[in-house]
């Protein structure tokens, strides 16, 4: 018998509903109408099967001879343990007829690697890169808007999960797993409550958001920018960012179609009204239809004194830079610091901050790091700093031949483009680097490679002993281009180049990769050289967040100590906004991730398991890149 479940839903009607208008031949926002509220738990039993076969999303498919499995599997799932590849969920459960026209979202926590999800033979969503070219998505909370026509109301339907693993351990390790309306996954899951808006509010929001969707469909980003109260900021952009980058939309497409879906306004219980919106804006790129603003789901402040819109206030949010050296967009996550807003005169250090091998920039998400860089700058007493999270992917933080010139773009492009686009200092002096695992190869090789960008760097748990050609990477430009390691690099550079920074590296007595002999190393190298530094391996721990999350104090400690020994200056004035926004009023997507409990409780290690044993193949042959001590337990 294949699992199955019923959902009770509380009917609760809404106390606005508003159809779609159609003005001047622009469909205005599509608010929600007749829904009830939808909290289902799809915890607990699931149909599960390894293999793969697109047969297996079809609701008809019959699964009962499938094993049972508990989802989610905290830690992973022990399927994974020794195998990589496809393993299939599902679920079948009752939606009554009560329901109908609700807008749901599934809620599917965190899946390691990659997943495509079905709801009735339906795809609804997915995150990261199927192969042949496969890119784990792990550390991303998966938030699925379901189509109208996708559930049955008052019958049976089905919920498919198709994950790859791709290497190490895998597996659906961490919830909320459930399929909510809008309002309950708002309370449940984002923690943002709340009752919906009076009609007048709604009636002139409605009107604010059909001229935004007007005014571009015109070409008239003049009419676009009228709609934005003087203090907007949403996701990095104030009023002139989002104009140029308007403009710029423009200039590649002509005109551009913004679509709001799913639309419900809220009055939260902090006096603020927020909507609530699946917000794209598309047009075309080069002749061919493009989404400049992907389908995501957004909260976005508006004023009812000016009936203009404020953004979202946020602090700690996604962004990209248009790479002229990838021509594509890099993503990254951006973390401002507490008086940014309230000292809006006020110029700030900047710390870049690297991922592990198989991570991503929104790893930095469900860690709640917003949150704990907050404490070092206010509890804590730190120096603050903006801190950028680029997207490294496994990439090594190099440029690879016939591949993705990462090293440039991060040099040539994103440097540049934070230096202009926020309040930075933007000299060596106040710029620094760190990293974890993966990222203090990265973190290390840069610092030492650029020393007129800058002046601090720190590395946890990082692989300084490797080069890139130790895993398997080779940059253009010849043998004379290639890439050392941190370690070799430090040993041929002199006492006065290597004096021109601070260092913070550390590791855990029984890391999995013996990386803490290469922090050792580093240390005798550079006592050796009468060259300062601050380091550590720990006596206990292994390569994992409890040895270096607990750490983030002493290496943004480091860097603070360099910035105020450089002059910085902290407070150049009486702040002129009275509110701090906090780093978890976002979009929603990051609010939610961000909501989510963090990552070391899950016991899922750096990179997402994935540096299980890092084999590759260089030569012909298979170079096992970092050896397991001897008697280390494994990873839990």
């Amino acid at each position: 018998m294949s699992a199955r479940r019923i959902l009770t839903a509380a009917a609760a009607a809404l106390a606005v509903a508003v159809a779609p208008l159609t003005l001047g031949g622009t469909t205005a926002p599509a608010f929600a109408a007749g829904e009830s509220t939808v909290n289902l738990d799809l915890a607990g039993q699931w149909q599960f099967s390894l293999g793969d076969d697109p047969a297996w999303a079809d609701p008809a498919f019959d699964d009962s001879a499938w094993s049972t499995v508990e989802v989610p599997q905290v830690g992973g799932g022990e399927q994974f343990a020794d195998y990589d590849g496809f393993g299939w969920y599902r679920l079948t459960f009752d939606l009554p007829a009560g329901a109908e026209g609700t807008n749901l979202v599934a809620s599917l926590g965190f899946m390691d690697d990659v997943d495509e999800v079905y709801l009735n033979g339906t795809r609804i969503g997915g995150s990261g890169s199927l192969p042949p070219n496969a890119q784990s998505q792990w550390f991303e909370q998966r938030f699925y808007p379901v189509p109208a026509d996708a559930p049955v109301f008052g019958g049976s339907n089905t919920l498919a999960v198709r994950l790859y693993d791709m290497t190490g351990g895998g597996g659906w390790y961490q919830g909320p797993v459930g399929l909510f309306s809008k309002d309950a996954l708002r309370e449940s899951v984002l923690g943002i409550s709340g009752p919906l808006a009076d009609p007048g509010s709604t009636g002139w929001i409605a009107d604010m958001l059909a001229e935004q969707a007007s005014a571009l469909a015109a070409g008239d980003v003049d009419g676009y920018v009228a709609t934005l109260a003087d203090g907007y900021f949403h996701d990095g952009r104030d009023r002139d960012r989002r104009e140029r980058e308007l403009r710029d939309w423009m200039a590649d497409s002509g005109t551009l179609t913004l679509t709001d879906a799913s639309v419900e306004i809220v009055q939260s219980s902090d006096g603020r009204l927020i909507v609530d919106t699946n917000r794209t804006i598309s047009g075309t790129r080069d002749g061919v239809p493009f989404s400049f603003q992907p389908t995501s789901q957004e909260f976005l402040t508006v004023d009812p004194g000016s009936e203009r819109e404020l953004g979202n206030q946020s602090r700690f949010f996604r962004d990209y830079v248009e790479s002229q050296a990838e021509n594509a967009r890099r993503e990254y996550v951006t973390y401002l610091p507490p008086s940014y807003f309230t000292q809006p005169n006020r110029e700030f250090p900047v710390v870049y901050l690297l991922h592990g091998f198989n991570g991503g920039s929104r790893e930095w998400e469900p860690r709640d790091f917003g949150t704990k860089l907050d404490e070092l700058y206010t509890t804590g007493g730190l120096a603050e700093s903006i801190v950028i999270m680029p997207d490294g992917e496994s990439l090594w933080y190099v440029d690879h031949e016939n591949g993705t010139p990462w090293r440039t773009m991060f040099v040539d492009d994103l440097i540049p483009h934070v230096d202009a686009e926020y309040r930075t200092l933007a000299s060596r002096e106040y710029r620094g680097l760190s990293g974890v695992s993966m990222g203090g190869f990265g973190a290390y090789s840069l610092a030492l490679a650029y020393p007129e960008l800058f002046s601090s760097v720190a590395s946890h748990m990082g692989a300084l002993n490797l080069s890139a050609a130790q895993v398997g990477v080779t940059s253009p430009g010849g043998p004379d281009a290639q890439v050392q390691s941190p370690l070799t690099v430090v040993a041929g550079l002199s006492t006065e180049a290597l004096s021109r920074y601070d260092y913070f590296f550390d590791a855990c007595e029984f890391d999995d990769y013996v990386f803490d002999e290469a922090a050792r190393s580093l240390n005798t190298l550079l006592t050796e050289k009468g060259v300062d530094h601050t380091w550590a391996v720990y006596p206990e721990g292994r390569h994992n967040d409890a040895c270096w999350v607990p750490r983030i104090s002493d290496s943004f400690g480091m860097h603070s100590d360099h910035v105020r020994a450089a002059g910085l200056v902290e407070n150049n004035g009486p702040g002129v906004v009275t509110g701090v926004p906090g780093p978890g009023t976002d979009t929603g997507a990051t609010a939610a991730i961000s909501a989510a409990p963090a990552l070391a409780a899950t016991g899922v290690s750096v990179g997402g398991t994935v540096l299980a044993i890092l084999a590759l193949l260089v030569a012909g042959g298979t170079l096992l890149l970092a050896q397991r001590r001897k008697g280390a337990p494994r990873a839990e």
